[in-house]
């Protein structure tokens, strides 16, 4: 009896302690919120009350002016140029920090840490940042998109797959290392095979991003098919503009389509026949060179560059300190526009991830196909030019921020809740409906508990990725940390973006590593 009362008063004491615990997270989280929407001075009202403006600026692009499409096809090529060349040296770069940044490789930590370090850094920079640093280096045109876009895809691939890389069989490695072989045998005969599938499935990724940023590059000179969108908004010939915009919507969503495929084939391990993989290599490196030589891409120029970004990253390096307080204010506005913008599109990609799919939804098929192009279709404009826009319509400020971070996460959130909800397990949804609940009791007791903490997951990661693109929306005039180096570049003062990375690199970093560490504990329960 007495050990009856006593496991009673601990279950209570236990609900009290969790209930309390919740208490606690929920008043954290209001605080946070607050604060966060108080730092933007986000109001949805003014959404409501100059929203309409955001219509008539359509109207004024309506309709598009089809007669100068001609005129694109040329900067189209070189933005595609720019993508397949960056994500090709990119990948080159990448190679080595993934092989060397493996602890199943190099066992020897002096080694191991400081390629891990540098994999950091670079991906901590935004890659609007890069292109305006390279412009500043190489000069306008393509070829600093290009340098631009290859220590993006560096950054990208190698943090991608070195976590596939941590991961791989040890035993080839410890096979061959048996049979006295060099660490650059045991390189090219038990790691590159393993890492081979990821390192490929990551490229073409990176590709994917490469294209949608090329596409704006142009803004700050970088070459491509921005710089016509550039001078079409300048000169305020609306209609230009939404025939550049619908250029780079069409062609982003087929490079995604084409890409997934690929990818898709890539990662189910799908064999393919040895003519038409050697076929599928030789149009890759005619792409890779009709590139080189469309851009004109030479070595004596890219050295000339190297020495100009040698200086330049020397002139970064001795950091204004006086500007230290007000990069830091920039810096958690940018953190901020990325808390409340990554919210508003996690409230609502969630409901587009459930009529998105069919396991156990009871979406008609008709619904969840049309609700699976809505993310296709909002993610293939860049946060940049919904920012464009959005400052055309609310001026500039850390609202267009928002709203631009907002939609372009609705398009990759929706999709990747989509896909969790697909996979979700059929065991526990049956175990609940045989007990005759109800469609709303089998949502809340089987489907939810499954895909929430794969939800909150994405929402961490995808609030990381937001954090780098809020950094640098200011550049347009959008808020945050960017619109102070856009005032640095343009008076040329260096030693204030130096401040300003300062402040971003450890900032991403803290961020990045307290997301992982979240995520992890989201997914393993």
């Amino acid at each position: 009896m007495a050990a009856g009362t006593e496991l009673r008063r601990l279950t209570e004491r236990s609900a009290w302690g969790r209930t309390l615990s919740g208490l606690l997270v929920g008043a954290a989280l209001v605080l946070l919120y607050a604060w966060a929407m108080t730092g933007v001075e986000f109001n949805p009202l003014l959404i409501f009350q100059y929203g309409g403006k955001f219509f008539e600026l359509l109207g004024r692009m309506w309709p598009p002016d089809l007669s100068s499409l001609p005129n694109y096809g040329r900067p189209l090529l070189q933005t595609l140029q720019m993508a397949t060349l960056g994500t090709f040296l990119g990948m080159l770069m990448a190679l080595p920090l993934v092989v060397f940044g493996s602890q199943l490789v190099v066992r020897s930590a002096w080694v191991y840490w400081p390629v891990r370090f540098v994999m950091n850094v670079l991906r901590t920079i935004p890659d609007l940042l890069y292109a305006v640093l390279f412009v500043v280096a190489m000069g306008f045109g393509p070829l600093a998109g290009v340098g631009a876009l290859s220590f993006f895809a560096c950054a990208i691939i190698a943090k991608l797959t070195s976590e596939s890389a941590d991961n791989i069989n040890p035993k080839p490695i410890e096979a061959i290392e048996a049979t006295g072989a060099n660490k650059l045998q045991v390189i090219r005969y038990a790691v590159i095979p393993q890492i081979l599938p990821a390192f490929l499935d990551h490229t073409l990724y990176v590709f994917e991003l490469n294209v949608r940023i090329a596409t704006v590059m142009g803004y700050v000179g970088a070459g491509g098919i921005g710089m016509q969108l550039t001078t079409a908004l300048e000169w305020r010939n609306y209609p230009q503009v939404m025939t550049i915009v619908l250029i780079i919507f069409a062609t982003v969503l087929v490079i995604d389509l084409i890409a997934n495929r690929i990818r898709d084939a890539l990662v189910h391990g799908v064999m393919i026949p040895r003519a038409l993989r050697w076929l599928g290599l030789g149009v890759v490196a005619s792409l890779i060179l009709w590139s080189a030589a469309s851009l004109e891409f030479n070595l004596e120029r890219l050295i000339a560059g190297v020495g100009y970004f040698q200086n330049l990253v020397n002139a970064i390096g001795r950091p204004d300190w006086e500007y230290f307080e007000l990069a830091v204010q920039r810096m958690v506005q940018s953190l901020q526009i990325a808390l409340v913008g990554t919210t508003i599109s996690f409230l609502l990609a969630v409901p587009i991830g459930f009529l998105a799919a069919r396991s156990y939804t009871g979406v008609p098929l008709p619904l969840a196909l049309t609700f699976k192009q809505v993310p296709n279709t909002i993610r293939a404009f860049p946060e940049l030019i919904l920012a464009i826009f959005f400052i055309a319509t609310f001026g500039p400020g850390t609202l267009p921020g928002v709203l631009a971070i907002a939609i372009h996460s609705i398009g990759m959130l929706g999709k990747f809740n989509a896909e969790v909800v697909e996979k979700i397990r059929k065991e526990p949804v049956e175990a609940v409906q045989a007990t005759g609940a109800s469609r709303l009791q089998v949502f809340r007791y089987a489907i939810l508990p499954q895909v929430l903490p794969e939800f909150l997951a994405l929402f961490i990661y995808r609030l990381e990725i937001n954090v780098r693109a809020a950094s640098v929306l200011g550049i347009v005039g959008a808020g945050g940390i960017g619109s102070l180096i856009n005032e640095a570049q343009a008076l040329r003062d260096w030693g204030i973006v130096g401040v300003c990375l300062m402040v971003i690199i450890p900032a991403v970093m803290v961020i990045d590593f307290l997301s992982a560490r979240v995520r992890k504990r989201l997914i393993e329960g």
